[in-house]
């Protein structure tokens, strides 16, 4: 043995450990996952496959769940290899079902496919991760755990612009090539090769690709026909691809419901292609798939829109021409018509020698003769004077007159030495793609001549210019990042410090050293910007019929399917149109391009709907092609796609014959990620029978086509925004005359109450929040998704804003708790008043609260924006009401099971600290040492390894404030809008806060005198020109001026105003602040004693004790009274002036409501009204749910007996007195109703007919009867 080998072995048994450390991929991490966050609705599994498993959920679905439109849509890697001397071609699939030959091991069946990776879904989950539901995403990210300055991002979405969730609905899971182990031994494959792609790693098989996949989805009006997916493949191993293809199979089948193919659907599809858009498309020729009873609704069309492909960064062509477009072109020049001659190679001459890692270098021909020259992947012995050469040029078949390109410009070598790589006079010069038919037809042939850079030159060989522009080189090629708005650091989120943050340059997912650092960079630069990469575009299409025509075991037919240059085109089309329909299905591809070692490249396809509008296939085709413009925006503009406010919180509480709806205000402080703006404008609340809200999707365009959902109600901001959105004319001709109601400026609610339901009835509400759009710039409104899904086996997953509501009468004898109950006042300087509302009787506690304020003298904010606060600003000191709090009253306690360092989240936030206390499993309280406690998010966690192990039980005690710093306080002019305040524990307070502080005449009065006449305002005082000279504020207090019979206290002498000092009989006395008061003394009469037309000003200490004017008392005399009249006041009379005040610091009202409870009185006589529902029951109910989509048997039958008492059983018999079955309630008082499917005990259907029944409770037994009739 060598030592070089020795050194190989050993580095191998070393690297051992980590290879088991690494993801590992198998079918035993396969998981399913639904989008459904706009009218394209389709299961997929992480596997790979689209449309599948077909049990899973709608399959390609557009508008109705059982209208789908694919059997499957799957991607296929493949590359070509030398291994040591032999050449083969290895094409990866996924493990797709479907009609076909398999890749399977022919021994134990074990699929050679890609198979998904550990960790990147929630294990104890069947489903794979959706940025909608948190509960499916693991606990940290495989492939983020280097963050250094979040490891793992641990209750963080793994999105494609980061931590951030970009598009309303998206989808990430992770697969490798791992488990496709034909061409890794020798005995499993033709050519006796056992091929190993990483040097470094013996386990490693397969090609070493590992595939990242997301799908993504918005629900914006404009987008609502489209999902999207992005793949990257990664070459992990150590092997270069010199000739590398990525494709998309496509199983075609309009017409498609769950697994059920008897109707056979699949048998009358047609597919075509747009090479001009790179589209492909489907539809069903007889555009009927009445064959299904379970569609809905006409027959639109799908197509396949492949927008992005794999770059080639290393041929020295501007393949996409964007060099053009963005002008960054670095000198390159265009190739012409004699580019593409043949040369002959002269001594003197220049070529180009390509190096192994693509760089080049420029030889000088000699004059001797037969001299060998080396580029990358050929050596040639040139002959000056002799020796042609040529690649990519038209060549013509003299036997049929055909031309075609030389075949050298796909075997990915520069056979010419001018340093580039496949030239192509029917890519780089004329835009030729033609079918493979005999004679061939050309499908288009424009005049598009792209640069290419001259290395003999040195034109175009800036390394940053877009002619071999790639998203690893760390450059910004396009110069389209923005300082302003992309400067966030290389997790693409703004404000978590991290590297690059706010330091003036790009920061790229790469770093220095050219290495994936695995987080996605900041926008517009590398992994994030999709034009910096050299795309080679669409290159194939390969139709075949029928379905079971392919073969995933043979890898030289995959890969002659996806090979570039040629178009087959179905048989059923005819001048680009279809003439009948089969069971077809087609590949199309991108290819050849190098797949380096350790590089990544990225293809993605919308999945795009249309037509279906009236009309024949013409206009099917134009509506999916405007459709297509849709995506091919998005996608432009780098995904990054306007999106609506957050998803506010919705909760519902079901009534009698009423549901409540009550609702957070997350969805208001929101700052569009894009715009970078707060552009929420309002809510919108949708009900429906239907888990898929098509019963309300009834609002039309111009055309009459459903665009819209009729809301139920809609709140909107009180401001400038009203009525319908005004869009420009491209965006109203692209909307087809649809347009958005922003609202009619009502003002913002967050509770609702409909009172338009029927008890027993299931109703599916949601509540969107949405944005005002920009006319300017061309965005529309759009607003949030409303997911509820209800799986084939009746399983129903939802959002946080859409609920499932059943109304239905109370218990018998139950009372609900009084609301609009005014809060006990402890402690009081606000006049104001608060009452709480019950919102949700369910959520009450039966614990007492606290309410206490802030204002704007002590709540240390800045409220008026001149940078000062609390004392330091002479502004605040009016003592304004800012803030409220709740605090409640009764411990709370809660077990938890620690992780270790990791956060732990409790079940409250804004915590007591010193009210904390943590115990163990054992009862022996913990150190506060031991653990970090979040008081303010609510998290506690280890302070040090092993302080509070893994999965070790703990309990926590503590109390809490349930508000914490609201401002919403009705009226407060420091929040755009306080209709009512936030709810808590089932409550909500309705303030009545005296924001105006202005006298209170009832309240104020004279004591032992006359009532003497005055005004009491804040002072003013002008000169002779009008000029304000000195302005007072309303200080929010209460006074008392008390007199006496002799001289008692001196006025304040003002050198601005020139009042003089003078020694009075009274003295004023501020009772809220219990300090005597300086006072200015207007005399008219100079007797030192107050009288008509006479004047006191208030002179009272701000917050920082300078003295400023307060309020003005200016007394006036009476009617026929002198103006010089001295009133005749002596000890004992009193002046009492009491304002009215805002809310403060120190007021302290409480609260303490009451449980719902069960008055068994009441329910003995509420015994009479137990109803069955309906009664009689004919065949069926409207109060029963729909079948899940896909399923056509097994409806669910149901009556309700309602207003039962709670613990009551209901006991069902036949006429002839068989017991059939008994019922239980399950003793919730806030549901009187118990549902029978009119089974049997034994589970059997019960017959037509008349059934009695005998309710038994503590409050009494009931009898009656009900009829059934099928």
């Amino acid at each position: 043995m060598s030592s070089r080998t020795f050194q190989v072995t050993v580095a191998a048994l070393l690297l051992l450990p980590m290879m088991v450390d690494a993801q590992v991929s198998d079918r035993v991490y396969r998981r399913t996952g639904v989008h459904n966050a706009n009218q394209v609705r389709t299961v997929f599994g992480n596997w790979g496959v689209i449309g599948q498993p077909s049990s899973g959920g709608p399959r390609g679905a557009w508008k109705n769940d059982n209208n789908g439109y694919l059997g499957d849509v799957s991607p296929i890697v493949g590359a070509e290899v030398n291994w040591q001397g032999k050449i083969f071609q290895s094409v990866v699939s996924v493990p797709v079902n479907r009609p076909g030959t398999a890749d399977t091991d022919p021994s134990s069946g074990k699929y050679w496919t890609f198979e998904p990776q550990d960790g990147y879904f929630n294990a104890n989950k069947e489903k794979v991760a959706m940025s909608t539901d948190a509960e499916s995403w693991p606990p940290s990210w495989p492939d983020k755990l280097t963050d250094p300055v979040d490891p793992g991002w641990r209750g963080s979405w793994n999105g494609y612009f980061g931590k951030r969730i970009n598009a309303d609905q998206e989808s990430y899971f992770v697969l490798d090539d791992n488990n496709d182990e034909r061409w890794n031994f020798a005995a499993r494959n033709t050519k006796g090769v056992s091929f190993k792609p990483d040097s470094l790693n013996p386990l490693r098989n397969g090609l070493a690709l590992e595939m990242r996949v997301r799908g993504m989805q918005w629900s914006q009006f404009l987008a609502k026909d489209n999902i999207f997916w992005l793949y990257e493949i990664t070459n992990t191993g150590t092997t270069d691809y010199n000739k590398a293809v990525f494709g998309m199979l496509v199983g075609t089948y309009v017409g498609v419901t769950g697994t059920d193919d008897s109707p056979r659907e699949y048998d009358d599809d047609w597919s075509f292609y747009d090479v001009q858009t790179n589209l492909t498309y489907t539809g069903d020729f007889p555009r009927s798939n009445a064959r299904n009873p379970l569609w809905v609704g006409p027959v639109g069309m799908v197509g396949y829109a492949f927008l992005e492909s794999p770059g080639n960064p290393y041929d020295g062509i501007d393949n996409d021409g964007d060099s053009d477009t963005t002008g960054f072109s670095g000198g390159a020049v265009k190739f012409n018509q004699t580019s593409f001659d043949s040369v002959t190679i002269n001594a003197g001459m220049q070529i180009v020698l390509i190096n192994q890692d693509f760089s080049r270098t420029v030889y000088n021909v000699t004059a001797v003769d037969s001299q060998l020259v080396t580029t990358r992947g050929l050596s040639l012995y040139i002959r000056p004077g002799i020796t042609r050469l040529v690649e990519g040029n038209v060549l013509r078949d003299v036997s049929t007159g055909n031309t075609f390109i030389n075949p050298n410009a796909y075997d990915g070598v520069d056979n010419d030495f001018d340093g580039l790589i496949d030239e192509n006079s029917f890519v780089h010069y004329r835009q030729v793609k033609r079918t493979n038919t005999v004679p061939p037809k050309t499908l288009i042939d424009v005049l598009r001549p792209v640069r290419y850079i001259n290395y003999a030159t040195g034109a175009g060989t800036n390394p940053q210019s877009m002619i071999d522009e790639k998203r690893t080189d760390r450059f910004d090629n396009d110069q389209d990042w923005v300082l302003g708005t992309d400067d966030v650091g290389r997790d693409g989120i703004d404000g978590t410090g991290d590297g690059g943050e706010g330091d003036g340059v790009p920061t790229s997912g790469i770093d220095a050293f050219g290495n994936d650092t695995g987080l996605p960079g900041e926008p517009n630069i590398d992994k994030t910007d999709v034009s910096e990469s050299d795309q080679i575009g669409l290159t194939s299409f390969y139709y075949f019929t029928p379905a079971s025509n392919v073969f995933f075991n043979l890898d030289s037919t995959l890969w002659q399917n996806l090979a570039p240059g040629f178009f087959s085109v179905p048989e059923t089309i005819v001048e680009n149109r279809p003439e009948g329909g089969q069971d077809g299905d087609f590949f199309y591809g991108s290819g050849y391009f190098p797949l380096l070692a350790g590089t990544t490249e990225r293809f993605s396809l919308a999945l795009v709907y249309g037509g279906g509008k009236g009309g024949g296939i013409e206009e099917d085709i134009t509506d999916l092609l405007k459709n297509k413009q849709t995506v091919q925006k998005i996608y432009n503009s780098n995904y990054q796609f306007p999106q609506p406010p957050d998803k506010p919180t919705l909760t519902a509480v079901p009534g009698d014959k009423q549901v409540t709806l009550y609702w957070d205000r997350k969805a208001e402080a929101t700052v569009d990620p894009v715009l970078k703006v707060r552009d929420f404008e309002g809510y919108r609340i949708y009900r429906s029978t239907d888990p898929d809200f098509s019963d309300i999707f009834t609002i039309t365009d111009a055309t009459g086509s459903p665009q819209g959902y009729r809301p139920l109600a809609q709140f909107d901001l009180k401001n400038s925004v009203s009525g319908y959105f005004r869009a420009d004319d491209e965006l109203f001709q692209g909307s087809s005359g649809f347009s958005f109601y922003l609202g009619g400026n009502s003002g913002l609610s967050h509770s609702y109450v409909d009172r338009g339901v029927e008890n027993g009835r299931r109703y599916y509400y949601a509540l969107v929040a949405y944005d005002r759009g920009d006319e300017l710039i061309g965005i529309f409104p759009s607003e949030n998704t409303k997911i509820i899904r209800v799986s084939s086996s009746g399983e129903v997953t939802k959002d946080v804003n859409t609920v499932i509501v059943v109304p239905n009468a109370k218990v018998a004898g139950y009372e609900r708790p009084e609301d609009a109950i005014p809060l006990d006042v402890q402690t009081r300087y606000g006049t104001g008043s608060v009452l709480y509302r019950i919102l949700d009787e369910t959520k009450l506690t039966g614990h007492s609260y606290r309410v206490t304020f802030l204002d704007t003298q002590v709540d240390r904010v800045d409220n008026n924006g001149n940078g000062l606060i609390d004392a330091a600003d002479s502004s605040e000191y009016l003592r304004q009401t800012t803030q409220y709090f709740v605090y409640d009253e009764n411990e709370i306690i809660e077990d938890f099971f620690a992780q270790d360092t990791a956060l732990v989240k409790l079940n409250h936030k804004h915590i007591i600290r010193s009210s904390v206390v943590v115990r163990t499993s054992n009862g022996v309280i913990l150190s506060p040492t031991s653990y970090n406690l979040d008081t303010t998010r609510g998290e506690i966690r280890g302070a040090a390894p092993g302080a509070m192990p893994t999965d070790a039980k703990y309990s926590i005690s503590y109390t809490y404030y349930p508000i914490h710093g609201s401002p919403y306080i009705k009226s407060s002019p420091f929040v755009a809008e306080t209709n009512d305040a936030e709810d808590f524990d089932g409550l909500t307070l309705m303030f009545e806060n005296q924001w105006d502080i202005v006298l209170i005449d009832s309240l104020s009065r004279w004591r032992g005198t006359n009532a003497y006449v005055f005004n009491f305002v804040p002072f003013e005082y002008y000169d002779d020109l009008g000029v304000l000279i000195a302005l007072g504020y309303a200080r929010p207090a209460d006074y008392d001026i008390v007199f006496s019979n002799t001289v008692v206290d001196t006025s304040y002498e003002d050198p601005v105003l020139f009042t003089p000092a003078v020694p009075v009989n009274f003295r004023i006395f501020n009772r809220t602040e219990k300090r005597f008061v300086k006072f200015l003394f207007g005399e008219s009469v100079f007797d030192g004693k107050l009288g008509a037309i006479e004047e006191l000003v208030l002179v009272e200490p701000d917050s920082n004790g300078t003295l400023r004017y307060t309020w003005d008392i200016f007394f006036i005399n009476k009617f026929g009274e002198s103006v010089d009249v001295v009133y005749d006041l002596k000890t004992g009379d009193t002046l009492q002036l009491r304002t009215s005040k805002p809310f403060r610091e120190g007021d302290t009202l409480r609260l303490a409501p009451a449980l719902p409870r069960v008055n068994a009185v009441q329910a003995a006589k509420d015994l009479g009204r137990v109803r069955v529902v309906p009664n009689p029951y004919v065949a069926a109910s409207a109060h029963e749910s729909p079948l899940p989509p896909g399923v056509t048997v097994g409806r669910l039958r149901r009556v309700d007996f309602t207003r039962l008492p709670a613990r009551s059983k209901v006991h069902i018999y036949t006429a002839r007195g068989e017991h059939v079955i008994s019922l239980q309630h399950d003793g919730d008082i806030e549901d009187g109703t118990i549902s029978w499917n009119l089974k049997s005990k034994e589970n059997l259907d019960i017959a037509f007919g008349v059934y009695f029944y005998v309710v038994e409770s503590d409050a009494g037994t009931q009898t009656g009867k009900m009829a059934i009739i099928k």
